[in-house]
């Protein structure tokens, strides 16, 4: 169950969209705490070489930056919004933060400006080390109640636990949960999913809607893309145990391919 969310941003267009998400989603699900952080490292925010100005002061001109980012997206009725200034490395602070938290959501596009390019790399970052389940927001997604639900399938995802974990987050919603398998691995791998099937929906009464989908495609990026594009889906899901999945489903030189769809946002599990 989500009770308390995490917001970093970084003052960008990107990451107001993903303060306005949480905070829908926050009101849609009756979670009453929202905290959003900026985290900075002085050397790295300014656009020019100027570190002669004292520390307070760029504290200072930082805080007001960050008060008037906030201020211009007001907080939904019922929701508690707190807020705080943080000096140090931002992908190492949010995960740190991360532990006391149910959910991390950031913003997640490498596109328009150098901010946006690193807090790109810094989604990524924490997406893949962080305490608690992590949603990556991409620019042109707006929350609503998700009736359909993207699960990336592979023999990890499948597993008991990864698999509780989605229920127990699908309560909230009660949406249909598309098990979508990206055809690109030998029989044997199939065997072993199909174990897994097995006990986790033999029930003649089950807990949630449910389609398993398997789909042939070149990589499993692309099969998952094609798979929202042609169908209803308001929210993918992945599990990861180890960096080597985000290396092989993302290219590591493009922090924008992150994103499978710049509608859907990518809810990250972490099974260890």
């Amino acid at each position: 169950m989500i009770q308390r969310i995490l917001v970093p941003v970084d003052l960008s267009d990107s990451s107001s969209t993903a303060l306005e998400y949480a905070e829908q989603l926050a009101a849609a699900t009756g979670v009453r705490e929202v905290r959003v952080i900026h985290v900075f490292t002085p050397q790295t925010v300014a656009s020019e070489p100027v570190v002669s100005l004292p520390m307070g002061d760029v504290m200072g001109a930082r805080e007001e930056a960050f008060n008037q980012f906030l201020a211009t997206y007001p907080t939904p009725a019922g929701i508690r919004r707190s807020s705080e200034l943080l000096l140090g490395f931002p992908g190492d602070k949010i995960v740190q933060e991360s532990k006391s938290y149910d959910l991390v959501v950031l913003g997640a596009s490498g596109e328009s400006d150098v901010l946006e390019e690193v807090f790109g790399s810094i989604a990524t970052e924490v997406a893949q080390h962080a305490h608690c389940p992590v949603l990556l927001v991409p620019r042109e997604a707006t929350f609503s109640a998700y009736r359909h639900i993207l699960y990336a399938s592979n023999s990890l995802s499948l597993s008991r636990r990864a698999v509780l974990k989605l229920m127990d987050f699908n309560d909230l919603f009660r949406a249909r949960i598309h098990f979508v398998h990206v055809n690109d691995d030998d029989s044997e791998h199939r065997r072993e999913r199909e174990k897994l099937f097995a006990p986790l929906f033999n029930n003649p009464d089950p807990e949630f809607a449910f389609e398993i989908v398997e789909v042939t495609a070149e990589s499993v990026q692309k099969g998952l893309v094609d798979y929202l594009k042609s169908n209803p889906i308001k929210l993918a899901v992945m599990v990861t145990q180890h960096r080597g999945f985000w290396q092989k489903l993302f290219h590591t030189s493009a922090t924008k391919q992150m994103v499978l769809h710049p509608e859907v946002p990518l809810l990250v599990f972490h099974v260890s």
